[in-house]
């Protein structure tokens, strides 16, 4: 588990918080907030395995990251 999956994680949970609080208030742009925060979410959760499966494979250091 590196940094970028934790705050891949962190934001799909905070999206998730931002979309039941909108719909419970009935502000729409909250809920789109929110789609778009656990988006972003998924797609660095996302980022963060591929560069974990990166350095089992030794590509880290081809990628110069």
């Amino acid at each position: 588990m590196n940094a970028d999956r934790l705050e891949g994680l962190w934001r799909q949970a905070k999206g998730l918080a931002l979309q039941v609080w909108g719909r419970a208030t009935g502000n729409r742009a909250l809920v789109m907030r929110g789609k778009a925060a656990a988006f972003s979410g998924a797609a660095q959760a996302s980022f963060g395995r591929a560069m974990g499966a990166g350095r089992l494979l030794g590509l880290r250091r081809r990628l110069g990251v």
